[in-house]
């Protein structure tokens, strides 16, 4: 059974060894649509938790984070210009963390000014996505965000068993996510619910995910974000962690149960009430550009020759920039294709000479149930198929297919 933990993953991690690009500028549409911003600030920090996260203290403050953006934001405008790039008006926007809800009032006014001051509009078609949890807001705060221009939200659940909320080492309670969840249904707002699988304990206290899910349905979420917890060899709770079979079986189970709810499986991790997907989220997985502020906020801009990714420092306006050439991005694209609904043009990869082969291991994928479907000009995976994505992307590599 291969391992759950390349599910977090947004992008598929190749060694790469072609060294082209440094040297040659990079032709750029004139216009980036979207943008991520990363506000560091936690109340507490999970036990299991890789984001760049801080609890405020006098060394690292909430200014001293208002100062940092603003020397990034002189850095990007320069960086955006050399390419002949600049922020258009925002198609999506995505406020990560860290706990931004944390931000409160003063955060969603730092925002209406950045954003006024750069004379960028929010459509009122566009998507703009808070990320908040449980006990770190208040009616006020969230009318306040509102008031900015946001119009979705993605709050972090986690877990409704409350006996693994000190496991996962949360500082919220169980009626800190009723308090929430009821909230946004009686607003009747668009929100998401973040969810993990394979929690330390979990087999041995025969945890009951669906028997969550299901007490979160009844809260009305358009969207639930499936993590399956990837840890570090030295955290705390490594020997408590269930077996991949178990976590394996839970994800299935989770799959089917939101498909016969009206969710669509729309990718590896995330499920959707019809036009209800992420599109901050659609816009990674479909490589298109998206810029990125504030401490390690991770960036992509796509160009009509390669591209390249870009990761903000945490403690200056200096970036680490990363080059990706048109094969790269080609084999980002076979891989992020099959993450999502939208499956893989059979058209991109038959043209290499090696159609026997891959007609040969789709037939295997069939037969072994990884294939929503293989017809007419895509290739779609199941929610098994997905489960097994690094197995299948190693048979097209195996094949010399891709």
């Amino acid at each position: 059974m291969v391992t759950a933990a390349f599910l977090l993953g947004y992008f598929f991690y190749i060694d790469w060894r072609i060294d082209i690009l440094n040297d040659k500028k990079i032709k750029l549409e004139s216009e980036v649509r979207s943008l991520y911003i990363h506000f560091p600030f936690c109340k507490h920090i999970c036990n299991y938790c890789d984001f760049f996260k801080k609890v405020p203290s006098d060394s690292y403050s909430l200014s001293s984070f208002h100062n940092l953006f603003k020397k990034q934001d002189v850095a990007h405008e320069k960086i955006l210009s050399k390419r002949g790039l600049r922020l258009g008006s925002l198609e999506t926007l995505y406020v990560g963390g860290g706990t931004p809800s944390l931000w409160g009032k003063e955060g969603s006014q730092f925002l209406k000014k950045f954003l006024s001051g750069k004379a960028l509009e929010l459509s009122k078609n566009g998507e703009y996505t808070l990320e908040v949890n449980p006990g770190t807001w208040t009616d006020e705060v969230i009318s306040h965000w509102l008031k900015s221009g946001i119009n979705r939200f993605s709050v972090g659940i986690q877990s409704l068993d409350k006996r693994f909320l000190p496991i996962l080492d949360r500082v919220h309670t169980l009626e800190d996510s009723f308090e929430l969840l009821n909230y946004f249904r009686l607003k009747n707002l668009n929100y998401s619910v973040d969810f993990m699988l394979g929690l330390p304990y979990s087999e041995s206290l025969g945890r009951d995910v669906i028997k969550e899910l299901n007490q979160i349905l009844l809260y009305k979420p358009s969207h639930i974000s499936l993590y399956i917890l990837t840890t570090k060899e030295s955290y705390v709770h490594q020997k408590e962690l269930p077996r991949d079979d178990w976590v394996a079986d839970e994800y299935l189970k989770v799959s089917n149960f939101l498909t016969e709810n009206g969710f669509n499986h729309y990718e590896v991790s995330n499920f959707s009430l019809p036009g209800r997907e992420s599109r901050h989220n659609l816009k990674y997985w479909n490589l298109d550009s998206v810029a990125a502020l504030g401490p390690s906020g991770t960036g992509f801009l796509k160009g009509a020759v390669g591209g390249f990714r870009y990761k903000w420092n945490v403690h200056d306006s200096n970036m680490k920039e990363e080059p990706l050439s048109e094969r790269e991005l080609e084999l980002e694209k076979v891989y992020l294709n099959l993450r999502t609904f939208k499956g893989l043009g059979l058209s991109d990869v038959v043209s290499r000479g090696n159609d026997k082969a891959l007609f040969s291991l789709i037939k295997e994928w069939r037969s072994k149930g990884y294939l929503r479907s293989a017809e007419g000009e895509r290739l779609r995976l199941s929610s098994k198929g997905f489960l097994l994505l690094d197995s299948i992307m190693d048979d097209l590599f195996r094949e010399k297919i891709i």
